[in-house]
C-alpha cells in the first residue's frame, strides 16, 4: 500500500485492501468501531476531537500490509503493497542471512575452502550428530583444519 501523506486517502486504500484480502477482519473491525463510545478519540488516541487525530504522526516506520503474502516475493501482493519486502519476506531474508552466515565466514577466513567442501563437512557433522558421534566428527574436522 502506498503511504499517502493524507490520512483519509490512506484510510480508504487500507479499507479497500482489507475488504479485498481479509473480509472477515474488515467485518470485525467495522463491528469494533461501531461499539466504540463517543469518547473514543480521547480514550484511544488522547485527543479531544476526532479530527485532531488526523494530524497525529505514525509511531512506526514499518509499513503496514494487508494483502496476504505469496511464497515468491516477486509475485507477492503484500510486497507490492509495502513497496519492498513485506514483513513475511523480510523475516525469510533475515533467516536465510543468519543461516548462511557461518558458511560465508568460513569461506572468508580461508579462501582455499570451497563451498562444496564446507557443505560436505556440515552434512558429515549432521550425520555424526544423528549417530551420536558428533564429538569425534568435530575433533576430526579440527585435526583436518590444523593440517
Amino acid at each position: 500500500m502506498t503511504t499517502s501523506p493524507d490520512p483519509l486517502t490512506s484510510a480508504k486504500a487500507l479499507w479497500q485492501n482489507l475488504i479485498e484480502n481479509q473480509p472477515a477482519v474488515a467485518a470485525a473491525l467495522a463491528m469494533h468501531l461501531r461499539a466504540l463510545p463517543d469518547t473514543w478519540a480521547q480514550r484511544e488516541l488522547g485527543v479531544a476531537r476526532p479530527h485532531a487525530a488526523l494530524e497525529l504522526q505514525p509511531v512506526s516506520r514499518v509499513p503496514m500490509e494487508i494483502a496476504p503474502h505469496s511464497q515468491h516475493w516477486e509475485e507477492c501482493p503484500a510486497c507490492d503493497e509495502a513497496e519492498g519486502l513485506c514483513r513475511y519476506h523480510t523475516g525469510l531474508a533475515t533467516g536465510y542471512e543468519e543461516l548462511h552466515r557461518p558458511l560465508r565466514e568460513v569461506c572468508a577466513a580461508d579462501p582455499a575452502v570451497t563451498v562444496a567442501a564446507v557443505l560436505m563437512r556440515l552434512e558429515e557433522a549432521d550425520e555424526a550428530a544423528e549417530n551420536g558421534v558428533l564429538a569425534a566428527a568435530v575433533a576430526q574436522l579440527i585435526e583436518e583444519q590444523q593440517g
